[in-house]
């Protein structure tokens, strides 16, 4: 592992009350001033004078900025995840495909998280300039596309594998782009972006527009060939 990405972790998980209050202190205070000014114009000093704590307790915690961005990334992409395993896991003990409404809800999860942060599209801005960080986000969206997918193909086993997986996949890269962009608009506009995305991904992940394990989409059978017709008179002998 790079040494860079090690400094990107966390280095010390509050256990006690008070230890907890003051992990929570730094990243309340670092999004504030991430929203206000833009992650590149605060320093980890300015930090810790907002959080109203020694420079020392913040790097107690967080080796450097990144770390902070890394840790409210985490956050958001395991609040994702979690709603997508409980929603999966419910449309498997009915035994439904409840697949439109469950990336329904995680579309209307990702854009309440997104909004409810008013330094979101600073972060994201920080994930993508990092390398360390755009492989973690590529590895979750990874584990997602593949939870989508594997339930997907329990409950329509006669669709292949790959075709579930790869529509999963940018199923999940529209959401997370589309509602990053909705966060931008506003309102009814906002609204109806979001509805309009849940409509297309619902026609993207339908069974019924995909390949079987066997052959073509169901509903569309391969075209015949018919015999070609001769369009040369008969020679006169």
């Amino acid at each position: 592992m790079l040494e860079s990405e090690d400094r990107t972790q966390v280095k010390r998980i509050p256990r006690q009350e008070r230890s907890q209050a003051r992990f929570e202190q730094v990243l309340e205070a670092s999004l504030r001033l991430f929203a206000a000014r833009g992650y590149e114009s605060v320093s980890m000093r300015e930090i810790a004078r907002e959080a109203k704590m020694p420079i020392a307790s913040v790097y107690q915690y967080f080796p450097m900025k990144l770390a902070i961005v890394r840790e409210m990334w985490s956050r958001y992409t395991s609040s994702i995840t979690q709603a997508l395993t409980d929603g999966i896991k419910r449309s498997l003990a009915e035994g439904e495909d409840h697949s439109d409404e469950l990336i329904g809800s995680i579309v209307d999860r990702m854009a309440q998280l997104q909004a409810s942060n008013p330094a979101f599209i600073e972060i994201w801005s920080c994930v993508a300039a990092s390398m360390e960080l755009r492989e973690l986000n590529v590895e979750d969206t990874l584990h997602n596309a593949r939870s989508i997918a594997d339930f997907l193909h329990k409950m329509h086993p006669s669709v292949a594998a790959s075709s579930l997986y790869d529509r999963a996949l940018i199923a999940i890269e529209m959401s997370s782009s589309t509602t990053r962009l909705a966060l931008c608009l506003p309102e009814p506009h906002r609204a109806r972006i979001l509805q309009s995305l849940k409509a297309a991904i619902a026609l993207l992940i339908n069974p019924a527009t995909l390949e079987t394990q066997t052959g073509p989409p169901r509903g569309k059978a391969k075209a015949s060939k018919k015999p070609a017709v001769s369009n040369r008179k008969p020679v006169r002998r």
